[in-house]
């Protein structure tokens, strides 16, 4: 049985005009990898799309978001070229990875 994980995603896109295209794009791929890669280390005491559904709830409600949302907005606003772009993409995400909380209590 296959599993669709993009309409469980959905939430994380990016909406509004104050956004560019530029900006959502980037904000909808660093929020959908901190959810997935905070996945990674829940508990498996259920099923896969529950355990993505769970984070994208936690992810909404967190300061990530906001955080989120805010850099990729200064990301865009830069004008980085492309591995310069991909650099600052990656370090922020692991500036902000939500499964630092839960690596830290191990």
């Amino acid at each position: 049985m296959k599993s669709n994980i993009l309409p469980v995603l959905q939430p994380l896109a990016a909406k509004g005009s104050l956004f560019t295209p530029a900006t959502r794009l980037i904000q909808t791929g660093i929020a959908t990898i901190i959810v997935l890669e905070y996945t990674a280390f829940l508990p498996n005491t259920s099923k896969k799309l529950e355990r993505v559904e769970s984070a994208v709830d936690y992810y909404l409600k967190s300061p990530t978001a906001v955080a989120v949302e805010t850099g990729a907005t200064e990301i865009s606003r830069q004008g980085y070229k492309k591995e310069e772009l991909e650099k600052k993409i990656f370090e922020f995400i692991l500036e902000n990875r939500m499964s630092k909380e839960l690596t830290a209590k191990k």
